[in-house]
């Protein structure tokens, strides 16, 4: 009997890393990757909305996932109605009700992962200063965000590979785990006299 246990003590911390493993895997929240305007940006003149970009699709839920634009006194700029966009799950906007003048502005975010179904929240600033230096043509003419090939098409799909590979390791773990107290349990031993 006390090699049995023996067995069982040397597997815990086994079980335990790969639990701790899984969990972290799991764990993964939707959270802020980039905006327009971007965090701590100067810009010359406000946009008429705000754009922000997650780590994972945003799960559809009424209320679910916000973008609160509030002026430096407090005041809300937006009009209550983010929406997440009907291409691309991972970009959520809000209108802003009127131009915004010179100052800093807060814009607070909260998402749903589609993912895993775990909430987040956080914030980020951005300042209108008329002194600011122009942006680039390119990025004036548009209100989309630079290309950035991480989020192309074929790298968001390569991400939700990644995210059920993920998954599927979390899942295995747990099965080995079992499969390795099942097998402690079990397993025939002799005693020594």
């Amino acid at each position: 009997m006390r090699y049995r246990a023996s067995r069982l003590a040397l597997l815990i911390p086994v079980a335990v890393a790969l639990a701790l493993a899984g969990a972290t895997v799991a764990g993964a929240h939707s959270e802020y990757a980039r905006s327009v305007p971007a965090a701590n940006a100067r810009i010359p003149r406000a946009p008429a909305r705000i754009d922000v970009w997650f780590t994972q699709e945003l799960f559809r839920r009424a209320g679910a996932n916000t973008l609160t634009v509030l002026a430096e006194d407090g005041r809300r700029m937006d009009d209550g109605q983010a929406a997440i966009d009907g291409g691309d799950r991972t970009q959520l906007s809000v209108t802003l009700l009127e131009p915004l003048g010179p100052g800093t502005y807060r814009v607070e975010w909260a998402s749903l992962s589609a993912i895993d179904g775990d909430t987040a929240q956080g914030a980020f600033s951005f300042t209108v200063d008329p002194t600011a230096p122009e942006p680039e043509p390119t990025a004036a003419r548009s209100s989309s965000p630079p290309a950035d090939e991480s989020r192309s098409p074929s790298a968001l799909a390569g991400g939700r590979a990644a995210s059920m590979s993920w998954i599927a390791i979390a899942v295995s773990a747990a099965v080995l785990s079992a499969l390795l107290f099942t097998w402690a349990a079990r397993t025939p031993f002799e005693e020594q006299p």
